[in-house]
């Protein structure tokens, strides 16, 4: 627990320590010519030209695409399952929306087991085909960790899906890797000054007591303390301290608490909150995984009203529509699925920068650099350190009626993340006379 203080400057944060089925399709140029048909008609009948537009690329530029591998290294079971399902069916969908039957990628996958475990062998099995040109996953920090280590020297475009910005100390600043999620700044800091200005300036913040969600905090807690907030305690725990925190809350004079949960810790964060004696009254606000869709409908009961979160993605139960409309199947993490619809539009347009002979990446890392998109998160851009810039927003669920129902209540704009340690953008680090003026949020040798 972290109690009051001023908080340091986000190079202060962190350290370099280490913590711990989809078919597969392949329609390949040579066997559409082996089947007396031409590349030009192979295209046109995969229906290309009206798939690019989404793309972004012209009829004539859609010819001259090749049909590469992008390997995906995802479990099949365990506790990210979902998110993979999700993940998996948002870049199905791209294709099937744009009437991309024989899309120009092949899906490799490989399943690293439930907790990443096996994460480098897959990683392997992937760099053994020459054919394959981008590599997707895992999930977790530790499968994240290893492989991006491990792709340093491959010559492929890796995606990093997972948000933690911790990746970013080495790993993230390759020149070949991209983060197509949302990372943990991203989650939480916008949120900071349109609380400050709503829901008042005295703020409780809590949460899992997890990386990811120490990152958000830590993020939301430095931009609101600079908005001129002022956090009056700090409590992270799991499902069973909840009840601490509340009491902890109860006993305290913040006008709100910034919530940094997800998941069935979330659910139990609502359920005691609402059956507290005497009742809480705190505004509660959090990143999008505290009231996530659709399981924001699972429980309507449990959660009390008025909730406000943080996101990107507008409309959330249309995506969901539109997969199981299209792909006749459900997903269970919207935020995924719109990340895995985005990530085929990127790779579709990075594939037509590769050269038709050799294995020369330049041109597809210049064209990823310098896109934009537009997807279930609205634009979508790269700054110079290859994280993603994001549009934010607040947003509140409404129960009344057969479902729930966004409201959006504020467009913050684009979020562009920090330097964190690549050096390609702003400065890694502030000059040291103004960190020797800083003062350190807790003492690290203090029992």
């Amino acid at each position: 627990m972290l109690r009051g203080g001023k908080v340091p400057e986000h190079d202060m944060i962190y350290d370099n320590r280490r913590e711990e089925p989809l078919t597969t399709t392949r329609q390949s140029h040579d066997r559409s010519e082996r089947h007396g048909m031409s590349r030009r008609q192979f295209l046109v009948r995969a229906g290309l030209s009206a798939a690019f537009l989404l793309g972004g690329l012209s009829a004539a530029e859609a010819e001259d695409t090749r049909i590469v591998k992008v390997g995906f290294i995802f479990p099949e079971k365990g506790p990210h399952a979902s998110e993979a399902k999700s993940f998996m069916a948002g870049f199905q969908l791209f294709f099937k929306e744009a009437g991309m039957d024989k899309p120009p990628v092949e899906i490799v996958r490989k399943d690293p087991g439930p907790k990443d475990e096996k994460a480098l062998q897959c990683l392997t099995e992937l760099m053994t085909d020459k054919d394959v040109r981008f590599v997707v996953g895992p999930l977790t920090l530790k499968g994240s960790e290893q492989v991006v280590h491990g792709v340093g020297t491959a010559n492929v475009l890796f995606f990093i899906v997972n948000p933690e910005i911790r990746l970013v100390s080495g790993e993230m600043c390759l020149p070949l890797s991209f983060r197509i999620s949302a990372n943990t700044y991203q989650c939480a800091q916008p949120l900071a000054g349109w609380a400050v200005k709503n829901v008042g300036t005295r703020i409780f913040i809590t949460g899992s007591d997890d990386t990811p969600a120490n990152e958000e905090a830590d993020f939301f807690a430095n931009s609101f303390d600079k908005a001129g907030g002022t956090f009056v305690d700090r409590m992270m725990a799991e499902a069973s301290g909840i009840k601490g925190v509340l009491t902890a809350l109860s006993k305290s004079d913040a006008n709100s608490v910034f919530a940094a949960f997800s998941g069935e810790t979330a659910g139990t964060f609502f359920k005691e909150y609402r059956k507290f004696s005497p009742p809480l009254k705190q505004h509660i606000i959090g990143p999008g995984s505290l009231m996530p869709f659709p399981q924001s409908s699972s429980e309507i009961k449990e959660i009390p009203p008025g909730v406000k979160t943080l996101s990107c993605i507008k409309n959330p139960a249309e995506l969901v529509d539109r997969i199981k409309k299209t792909l006749k199947t459900e997903v269970s993490d919207v935020v995924r699925a719109a990340e895995g619809f985005d990530l085929a539009a990127v790779i579709t347009r990075a594939v037509q920068s590769l050269p038709a002979e050799g294995s020369d990446l330049t041109g597809a890392i210049r064209v990823i650099e310098e896109m934009e998109i537009q997807g279930p998160r609205g634009k979508i851009r790269f700054d110079k350190n290859h994280e993603p810039i994001l549009d934010t927003f607040v947003q509140e669920w409404e129960f009344a009626g057969p479902g729930p129902k966004q409201k959006i209540l504020d467009d913050l704009g684009s979020c562009q993340t920090p330097d964190f340690g690549c050096g390609r953008i702003g400065f890694p680090r502030r000059p040291d006379s103004e960190i020797q003026e800083e003062e350190p949020l807790f003492d690290q040798n203090e029992n």
